[in-house]
């Protein structure tokens, strides 16, 4: 006696796909963005990471410094580091009689409160 096995698969796999699809979605959904709500696909941020600064007041000061990238943020690290550059130059330069040298970085979280 012959052995047949049913391989009609059809609506069953469909509803395993389509399950299996929707699920991961969700998973990706969860993976897009910071707990601050920032996109981890952008730079949304500019801030100081190192002063050289002559007194210590002047460079934790420094470092507290910080600046969130207008509109959704760059998808581009050489745009947002060209922005967070020109923010830090006018920063020190406004600041500070004699200029000295400081660290930066564009970060994907939002500067924090």
């Amino acid at each position: 006696m012959p052995i047949c096995l049913n391989l009609n698969f059809g609506e069953k796999m469909k509803n395993i796909i389509v399950r299996v699809a929707l699920v991961s979605s969700l998973l990706f959904v969860g993976c897009v963005e910071n707990e601050d709500g920032s996109s981890k696909s952008t730079y949304s941020s500019c801030k100081i990471t190192s002063s050289s600064a002559l007194f210590s007041k002047d460079r934790v000061y420094d470092l507290k410094q910080c600046w969130n990238f207008p509109g959704d943020g760059y998808e581009s690290r050489s745009d947002a580091m060209a922005w967070c550059r020109s923010k830090v130059d006018a920063y020190v330069s406004n600041k500070y009689i004699f200029g000295h040298q400081v660290g930066l970085a564009a970060e994907s979280t939002y500067c924090p409160q």
